[in-house]
């Protein structure tokens, strides 16, 4: 699995009447992928490649580092305390973590 391959397939793990009060974007920065953004409105979710909109999060990883991650192969408590995953808001992120399948 790449990090394009897990979060292009965000968007059909997201249970539209369980996240039907969320709205808010992610802004992915995937050094050695890209960037992407993940568009969630009243619960639907939408990835696309590049970076629009203003996020309410900012995640910057290596793509290795973040697929080790997604994976379970890495904790992202450890990866953000060793400085190879770097979140904006974390308070936010912890919110959504479980939506996106990275807890």
């Amino acid at each position: 699995m790449t990090a394009r391959e897990f979060l292009e397939k965000i968007p059909s793990r997201i249970d539209p009447n369980e996240s039907k009060d969320i709205t808010t974007t992610l802004h992915f920065e995937l050094s050695g992928s890209g960037n992407y953004t993940l568009n969630v409105v009243n619960g639907k979710a939408e990835f696309s490649e590049g970076l629009t909109g203003t996020p309410e999060v900012a995640l910057k990883a290596d793509a290795d580092d973040f697929v080790k991650i997604a994976s379970g192969d890495m904790n992202p408590m450890m990866a953000v305390m060793m400085g190879k995953l770097k979140i904006s808001n974390p308070g936010a992120m912890m919110k959504y973590a479980k939506m996106l399948g990275l807890m």
